[in-house]
């Protein structure tokens, strides 16, 4: 029935939050330094851990597997939140946070690390065209002055 569309609420998270980054970028990228290649590890290791352990769990089947029910965490927070929290991949459920605190986090360090990167790189680009444009108008005038 209808369109079958693909979802991803890390990829969601993802693009997303490297949008609104690069605009919260634009704003400060003078006051702010490139965060280091570290940085950028720290920043992506949260989702690479939750990604891997979702697939690990995924090995079990779909729907079966230790991610699924998140016993290791009801057990660590002494069954504090209600049952659907712990279970699933719904909104409003571990699995469902981890996805966007792990997407977002990651956007973040891309923004952080990579726009001053590209800053830098269009910067000179432009530097370039600049240049290239002075030299043909001196040439052209050049010319002109021998003709």
């Amino acid at each position: 029935m209808g369109w079958k569309v693909a979802w991803s609420d890390r990829m969601v998270s993802m693009y997303t939050s490297i949008w609104v980054f690069a605009i919260i970028w634009g704003g400060v990228k003078n006051r702010l330094k490139t965060l280091p290649l570290w940085g950028l590890f720290l920043l992506i290791l949260p989702m690479a851990v939750d990604g891997t352990t979702h697939m690990i769990s995924d090995f079990a089947g779909i729907g079966l597997g230790f991610r699924d029910y998140n016993q290791w965490l009801v057990n660590l927070t002494n069954n504090q939140f209600v049952f659907t929290f712990y279970t699933g991949d719904h909104w409003g459920s571990f699995n469902a946070w981890m996805r966007l605190l792990t997407g977002v986090l990651f956007g973040l360090g891309l923004v952080w690390f990579g726009f001053p990167y590209l800053n830098e790189s269009f910067l000179y680009s432009a530097e370039i065209v600049k240049l290239k444009i002075q030299n043909q108008t001196t040439i052209g005038t050049e010319k002109q002055n021998l003709i």
